[in-house]
């Protein structure tokens, strides 16, 4: 080992002594990551549908499209979702008496009360194309406009829309 004049290096590198004021590049990285994760967690906290309206929402939803598929792959002339007060149920227009059983429920008639949500009153029936209908009494109606289903629960509410011709649910 020799000695030279000045400091002591360590290796081949910079000279060890004080370290400069300020950050490096990976700390700066780090810092910036850490900030973002924390930011989007807040931020999808803040401005999302809580948990159990998702949940609620997401099983309608399901509901509908069933029916929709059932009436085409039936060749059925309407399958009806119908949702008044504290219930709501699936039948074949051709006998209204008889409720459908929908996929993940355990009676064919739904307690909102069970579910700890409420839904505005509807009555949607999809024909053997698929294609949805209002009704009123016994006549359906194809939709013109789009049909909204309103869905409280957890304290906070969200809108299901039927859409015209397609019946697509987004």
């Amino acid at each position: 080992m020799t000695q030279g004049h000045g400091k002591a290096h360590s290796g081949g590198g910079a000279p060890a002594g004080p370290r400069s004021a300020g950050f490096t590049l990976i700390e700066v990285i780090t810092v910036l990551l850490i900030i973002g994760i924390l930011s989007s967690v807040v931020f999808s906290r803040g401005t999302g549908l809580n948990s159990d309206l998702q949940a609620r929402m997401s099983e309608v939803r399901s509901q509908l499209r069933y029916l929709q598929l059932k009436a085409m792959k039936t060749n059925t002339t309407y399958l009806v979702l119908r949702s008044e007060g504290a219930n709501y149920w699936a039948y074949n227009s051709a006998n209204s008496t008889i409720f459908l059983a929908l996929p993940g429920e355990t009676s064919s008639t739904i307690s909102l009360t069970d579910k700890k949500m409420t839904m505005s009153p509807f009555i949607i029936s999809f024909d053997r194309f698929g294609i949805p209908y209002s009704v009123s009494g016994s006549t359906h109606t194809k939709l013109a406009n789009n049909a909204t289903i309103t869905i409280t629960a957890g304290g906070q509410s969200g809108t299901l829309t039927v859409t015209p011709e397609t019946g697509f649910v987004p």
